[in-house]
């Protein structure tokens, strides 16, 4: 696994380039400058596509991704197996002309960050830079300007720590220059600033105070040569300007031209439970969230292809496994460990993974982005080569499957990203069907021959006992209850104390007393207007 910061990214680049262009999919994990486990307003099983879009968007507003993993898994068609490139960035928001951003974090959040050994040195120091949406275009809005990149220095506020620095520098070299034969050469360090765009500013102003020189930039600095005067000078002055602000651009956008990347050739995109890095990564590195679910849906489908979750996943292959057999549980760590020690391990034996660059540790690292982003994409291969060995239903569990038929057995979870409380336990991003469903609501009310007010806090205790439930008051004589399944079980408890409906015969209910209390009203008003005459 491959650490990238702005020390290595442009030299690692042309490589994660080329793996992407390659790629059969790219998992993703993500580490958050905080996490809220609670928000204004819960999730309940009563809640729409729409409904539970717009808390979790709310959860995400002030979250911030510090590292963003990535593993690109190239599939090998002659031998029907894959290889991985793992890359975990340190990322963070830069100052931008004027404006500079606000990052929340939360305590708990750092601290469990430092405890699975997260560099936050690497992070503010040496952290890869990005451009939203909205600062690209304003960046190649002002770069049409000839003072360009006077007002982008002058009113960039991180570039003010450093003009000390820099004066001193340009000092140092002008001892040079002025001493300097046309044709002699000096190798410049730059030493002054970690940020992308500093050696683009001292090129800039080195240009700007000596005209005559030329400048290539290497990994050591600037190689820089005093030249004579021509008549072609001031054209290849503005040519050079041209060519640094393209520079520029392409350094501060950093991380985000892999992201753009990853979008323009729409590659498969694998999360574990990654409703909220999606949400983030869209939110983060694009633009703000839109309000309304529609726009989301339609955003993701202009900038991805298809998404899948492995916690969802997980669901299918589990329902697939023998009901005796030991599950923990459905986190990353769970699943991985079953994967490789479970049952389940001789359905996808014959798969081979290589990881590219590195062995895998023996002891998991989790909660490292690179990492976490690699054990998402193992996941994800070894729940396909189960789900399409045991629904093929062959001879031998020792079948090998080409990448095709491995999509295509997992085509019911694509676009469906795990959710928490609902009945359906997805978010469609394709559908606009309601995450809860009907069948699932029961309609409570006291017995009796007249109604009676319900007691919630007593109904609430009957409950507790009973199910995972949400509540809504359709009146004060009666409540509507959301459950995530239905059993008689449920039903039998409940029917020795209240009176239990279905919601849908209740609406039946319901609507045949209309009917009947309509055509009352209709019938009495005939009599009475019959009697008058």
């Amino acid at each position: 696994m491959c650490e990238i910061t702005c020390e290595n990214f442009y030299s690692e680049l042309p490589a994660i380039e080329t793996a992407i262009k390659e790629s059969a999919f790219v998992s993703i994990d993500m580490e958050f400058s905080k996490l809220h486990e609670n928000i204004a307003k819960p999730f309940t099983f009563f809640d729409t596509n729409g409904e539970r879009y717009s808390k979790l968007r709310q959860k995400v507003a002030d979250i911030t991704c510090l590292q963003l993993g990535l593993a690109i898994f190239i599939y090998d068609s002659n031998n029907k197996t894959f290889k991985s490139y793992t890359y975990s960035f340190y990322t963070y928001p830069q100052t931008f002309f004027k404006a500079d951003s606000v990052v929340s974090f939360e305590t708990a959040c750092i601290e469990f960050l430092c405890k699975h050994k997260f560099d936050f040195n690497k992070l503010f120091r040496n952290r890869v830079p990005y451009l939203t949406d909205e600062q690209e275009l304003q960046m190649k809005t002002e770069m049409l300007k000839a003072s360009f990149f006077d007002q982008y220095f002058e009113t960039n506020l991180k570039f003010r720590s450093i003009e000390e620095e820099l004066i001193k520098t340009i000092r140092i070299f002008g001892d040079w220059y002025f001493q300097a034969n046309y044709g002699e050469q000096t190798c410049m360090e730059i030493n002054g600033c970690n940020e992308p765009a500093y050696i683009i500013l001292m090129q800039y102003y080195l240009l700007k105070k000596f005209k005559y020189i030329s400048i290539q930039e290497s990994q050591f600095g600037l190689n820089i040569t005093k030249i004579e005067a021509n008549e072609n000078s001031e054209t290849s002055r503005n040519h050079i300007y041209e060519n640094l602000k393209i520079n520029l651009l392409n350094k501060m956008m950093g991380i985000k031209y892999i992201i753009n990347l990853i979008s323009t050739l729409k590659k498969p995109l694998i999360g574990h439970n990654c409703a909220l890095d999606i949400l983030i990564l869209c939110n983060q590195f694009f633009k703000p969230l839109p309000e309304n679910f529609k726009d989301y849906q339609y955003f993701l489908s202009n900038h991805f292809g298809p998404i899948y979750d492995t916690k969802l996943l997980s669901k299918e292959v589990k329902r697939m496994m023998p009901k005796n057999d030991i599950w923990l549980g459905s986190s990353l760590s769970e699943i991985h460990s079953y994967l490789k020690c479970g049952y389940a391990k001789i359905y996808s034996d014959s798969l081979r993974i290589q990881l590219v660059g590195i062995e895998e540790p023996e002891s998991m690292k989790w909660h490292d982005a690179g990492w976490d982003a690699y054990y998402t994409g193992y996941c994800f291969l070894k729940m396909m080569h189960i789900i399409k060995n045991i629904s093929s239903k062959t001879e031998t569990i020792h079948q090998k499957y080409t990448l095709t038929e491995l999509m295509k057995s997992i085509e019911f979870s694509k676009n469906k990203l795990y959710t928490y409380r609902s009945a359906s336990n997805c978010i469609d991003l394709e559908s606009e069907e309601k995450l809860n469903n009907q069948i699932n609501y029961l309609v409570i009310q006291n017995k009796g021959l007249f109604y009676k007010a319900i007691d919630l806090k007593k109904l609430n205790y009957d409950l507790d006992k009973i199910c995972n439930y949400d509540i809504k008051l359709l009146s004060k004589y009666t409540a509507l209850i959301a459950i995530p399944f239905m059993n008689n079980r449920i039903i039998y408890n409940l029917n020795s104390k209240y009176r239990v409906e279905n919601y849908s015969q209740y609406q039946d209910r319901k609507r045949k007393q209309h009917i009947i209390s309509l055509s009352l009203i209709i019938l009495s008003t005939s009599i009475i207007i019959y009697l008058k005459k």
